[in-house]
């Protein structure tokens, strides 16, 4: 007979295109055993990718709706599905990550850390960051950009939170976990992860995090930029849900490249660094700052690995002496239009 964990990770795996893969160790089953009870993992296996009602999942369950309800209700809270707040909530599945890893933040113990970080190492990681379309896109620091560039909305990370009807600021799940095992780095973790929208809205319902205007956001934008981090967003022109603000050893999508070696974990910038030979006095500072290493000092003269930058423009930023800019690629690089269109390439790139 099947475990009703194993039966609710394939079907996870199965509904959606972004994979909860299985490993020899089981340890995705112990992370969802501590997680939820065996009746609400029985549960969740009747939910799908799309938001529904608590009466279309009860329909499917065989179980009442007034029975439905409240397992739905505890399932939204523990963070193991996702719940869309209306007059008549929807809930759906939500993949390991991004999804229940996330949504566990404020909630995990250094033995729950350990776990997501042995499934991350053992399958996890690989499975989710190999796809040709990464869930995940760089957004350039303000700082990076001059006024006479051709900027896109998509290109602009203020322009992000400008059109969001909702944002809450939550920590950075990363960095506190790491900082939990006694690994990790300095910057900054408190309120630095902004949410948006529909998830602006779980996180705040959830007590996972304050709700914020839209200059509170950018605050924490400006806070990020001074510490070196990289804007990360999804991988859409509109409707993007977080913003995340990531270091190269925490962050489970920048880890992605500097740990897994795998280049396409997150999806580039269309700008790139270019440093000037004449203006570069060989300080170091961009070699320091860069969170995916991809600059190097030659001579003194620092030099960029053309095809590790992702266009984050912290090395501009940061240059005391003004010596790098970012221009824009020679190939564009346009992403999906929405989350579903993201969703249906994501779909087709699964190997």
């Amino acid at each position: 007979m099947t475990d009703v964990y194993e039966k609710l990770r394939d079907h996870i795996d199965k509904s959606m295109p972004i994979p909860t893969p299985s490993t020899d160790s089981k340890v995705e089953i112990e992370i969802l055993k501590r997680i939820m009870e065996p009746d609400e993992a029985e549960m969740a296996c009747n939910l799908s990718a799309q938001p529904e009602d608590a009466a279309t999942i009860a329909e499917r369950s065989g179980v009442s709706v007034e029975a439905t309800r409240p397992v739905l209700e505890r399932l939204a809270r523990k963070g193991a599905i996702f719940k869309v707040y209306m007059d008549e909530p929807l809930y759906s599945l939500v993949p390991m990550m991004p999804g229940i890893y996330e949504f566990q933040v404020n909630r995990l113990t250094p033995d729950m850390v350990n776990l997501f970080e042995k499934y991350y190492a053992e399958k996890h990681g690989e499975a989710v960051f190999s796809n040709k379309t990464p869930f995940g896109r760089v957004v350039p620091v303000n700082e990076s950009i001059t006024p006479e560039m051709k900027i896109l909305v998509y290109e602009e990370v203020e322009k992000i939170i400008e059109e969001a009807s909702a944002i809450t600021l939550a920590d950075c799940l990363c960095r506190t976990n790491k900082k939990m095992v006694g690994e990790g780095c300095d910057a900054p973790s408190d309120e630095i992860c902004i949410l948006l929208d529909s998830w602006a809205d779980f996180y705040a319902e959830n007590g996972l995090g304050r709700r914020v205007s839209k200059e509170e956001a950018k605050d924490a934008l400006m806070r990020a930029e001074k510490s070196g981090l990289v804007h990360s967003t999804f991988n859409v022109q509109y409707g993007s849900l977080f913003i995340c603000n990531c270091c190269g050893c925490c962050c489970a999508q920048l880890r992605g490249i500097t740990q897994l070696g795998l280049p396409t974990a997150v999806a580039k910038s269309n700008f790139i660094a270019n440093i000037s030979e004449d203006d570069c006095v060989g300080c170091g500072e961009c070699v320091d700052l860069c969170q995916i290493k991809a600059i190097e000092l030659d001579d003194d003269i620092a030099k960029l690995i053309e095809g590790r930058c992702i266009g984050c423009g912290v090395c501009a930023s940061s240059c005391p002496n003004e010596a790098i800019s970012m221009i824009r690629r020679a190939e564009e690089i346009v992403p999906p239009e929405d989350i579903n269109d993201l969703m249906e390439k994501i779909a087709e790139g699964r190997q």
